[in-house]
């Protein structure tokens, strides 16, 4: 008998330690991710020159471009936003371009041209969809390294 009631609290034991260990492996993520692919990027230049963009439908693929550099990235999984800065050398401010389209015609694309100072232009992009959760912004920061840097700061946000 107290064999039997031995064994049966293995089993009740062992049933238990798999139960929470089972229910406490899940994936704390949302429910539903976020599919940046939903805002159909397919185009980016950069002053005219076409930049491929990675599968994940955000990220850019800069393997052949020695001149532009991701610097940072905020990914906000349960606001369904990503944030990504770039930052691209040029010779001349003044001629810097971006250009971003989608496939679809209900996506938002909100470019905005900021002189932050002498030696830097940046470029804000923000990327939405009607009746989508899924945002992204672009935050491309033009220099121009032969103009002096006087009194600038750089702050990164993370």
């Amino acid at each position: 008998m107290e064999n039997e009631k031995l064994s049966l609290f293995k089993c009740f034991t062992l049933f238990f330690a798999l139960s929470l260990f089972f229910s406490c492996s899940k994936d704390e993520t949302p429910e539903n991710n976020a599919n940046y692919k939903l805002l159909g990027i397919t185009s980016v230049k950069i002053n005219n020159s076409q930049i491929p963009l990675k599968s994940d439908g955000v990220l850019l693929d800069l393997a052949d471009y020695k001149d532009i550099v991701a610097t940072g990235l905020l990914n906000e999984p349960n606001k369904k936003g990503v944030e990504v800065d770039y930052a691209i050398l040029t010779t001349n401010l003044e001629d810097s371009s971006v250009q971003i389209q989608s496939k679809y015609s209900d996506v938002s694309i909100v470019v905005d041209k900021i002189y932050t100072s002498r030696s830097v232009i940046t470029w804000i992009i923000k990327i939405t969809r009607k009746g989508c959760s899924e945002s992204i912004t672009y935050n491309m920061n033009f220099f121009n390294p032969s103009q002096t840097v006087e009194n600038y700061h750089i702050t990164t946000f993370f």
